[in-house]
């Protein structure tokens, strides 16, 4: 998974092998295979449509974390405004480390990133969204403080709208 060689903005004393930047179109190969490995398949050319999409954003982070020259991790978020009280709220959208780099550290590197560049950006709490069959994500993410709050729905609005073009067409 190599990176396109931009320099590291955040280096940690403790482990300086890994670095954390903001990601670049060049990163979409190794963002599409730990996108992949997340459960979420994708192509180099579809990371790339949508790191166009991203990248411009100041309300959303895409940020890698690098170690000898090799993208190893993933971190995106977003800053929304809440509907239902004042404030902002952040999101991590993805958080995904490489199989043979978990358990180094990579992911709390990558999750400290998030939360700080989110609280930079005014949010006053973090969410994240967790699929029921990853356990040890929940682990990981409890013991960063992060508790259950909820049960998520999801509906593919895309099948819905693919129908009702079929009607209109016959229609």
């Amino acid at each position: 998974m190599e990176s396109q060689g931009a320099v590291c903005a955040e280096a940690d004393a403790a482990n300086p092998a890994i670095c954390i930047r903001k990601a670049e179109i060049g990163d979409a190969r190794p963002l599409a295979v730990l996108m992949s490995q997340l459960g979420y398949p994708s192509t180099e050319d579809e990371m790339a449509d949508r790191l166009r999409l991203i990248l411009p954003r100041s309300d959303y982070l895409m940020a890698v974390a690098v170690r000898e020259g090799q993208v190893v991790g993933v971190v995106g978020a977003l800053i929304g405004l809440y509907l239902e009280m004042n404030g902002r709220y952040g999101r991590v959208t993805a958080l995904s480390v490489a199989a043979d780099h978990r358990g180094q550290g990579i992911g709390t590197r990558l999750l400290a990133h998030a939360e700080s560049w989110l609280g930079t950006g005014g949010a006053t709490a973090c969410i994240v969204n967790s699929g029921t069959h990853r356990a040890d994500a929940h682990r990981f993410y409890q013991r960063k403080g992060y508790q259950a709050t909820g049960v998520r729905f999801h509906k593919d609005l895309l099948i819905l709208w693919e129908r009702l073009s079929i009607r209109e067409n016959r229609g």
